[in-house]
């Protein structure tokens, strides 16, 4: 589905559904972002769980998550989603059920090499601090947000390919001053949802946002393809607005059997 589409359909969230072959199943559970064990939604993401180990006994199993690597360790569901959010959910459920787990994210340094063909390294690294700057204004952490910001600094130098970076609010506002030709108000978190998504084109970040989606989106669509052909029954835990958006590529490579 195109962003243009997208952005003048209204769905649910959790957006859920499933696609049935003759000898496999396809479970999509569209999430909410949210670190919130109470969530409502992760109620039902365990009811249809549930429903996906007791439809799939004596197959093979992967749990498609939201991240390009990780491990779970955590002892319960709920401190899983306290650290890793839904993420951290599937991740347990999956180690709890001796499924295997699977990456539906390319690498970082991935993602911002294919963007450094077309955007700058400033743009690149206000649309990623925005990110991160909405998760620290929703987070619950006690860092300073100068703190919080200088330590993602030598992750950046090395992917950006900036030796002399120090991410700073200061920088960040000079970098946002510099593309929006106005001062940022970092107190505002609307701000940063606004220029970070990819459903409406009112900024460069924000078609910075679309391209770095569409290249997601594909990738993620070729590891569901991959271990469906290897013949693995799929849960998968997303973001809903991918959930809607890959549904029709979904439904097609299903009918294809």
């Amino acid at each position: 589905m195109s962003y243009d589409k997208y952005s003048k359909i209204k769905h649910e969230t959790p957006y859920f559904y499933v696609y049935k072959s003759k000898n496999q199943l396809l479970y999509y559970f569209g999430s909410n972002h949210s670190h919130d064990p109470n969530h409502p939604q992760f109620n039902l993401l365990k009811e249809k769980w549930s429903e996906f180990i007791s439809n799939t006994k004596k197959t093979k199993r992967a749990v498609i998550v939201e991240a390009c690597e990780m491990s779970n360790k955590e002892l319960t569901l709920e401190t899983s989603i306290i650290k890793r959010g839904e993420v951290g959910a599937g991740a347990y459920l999956s180690n709890k059920s001796e499924s295997l787990l699977a990456f539906g994210e390319p690498k970082e340094n991935e993602i911002i090499n294919y963007l450094l063909k077309n955007f700058s390294k400033e743009e690149i690294l206000l649309f990623f601090e925005s990110i991160a700057i909405e998760f620290w204004h929703n987070s619950k952490t006690n860092k300073s947000i100068e703190e919080f910001l200088s330590n993602h600094t030598n992750k950046y130098r090395t992917l950006l390919g900036w030796p002399d970076l120090v991410i700073s609010v200061d920088l960040i506002n000079k970098i946002y001053k510099k593309i929006f030709g106005q001062e940022l108000n970092i107190g505002d978190k609307k701000i940063f949802s606004q220029m970070t998504t990819p459903a409406t084109i009112k900024s460069r970040i924000n078609k910075l946002s679309r391209s770095q989606s569409r290249y997601r989106n594909e990738y993620i669509l070729d590891q569901i393809e991959k271990y469906w052909n290897d013949r693995y029954n799929i849960f998968i835990v997303y973001g809903a607005g991918h959930a809607v958006m890959q549904e029709q590529a979904i439904k097609s490579l299903v009918n294809s059997e």
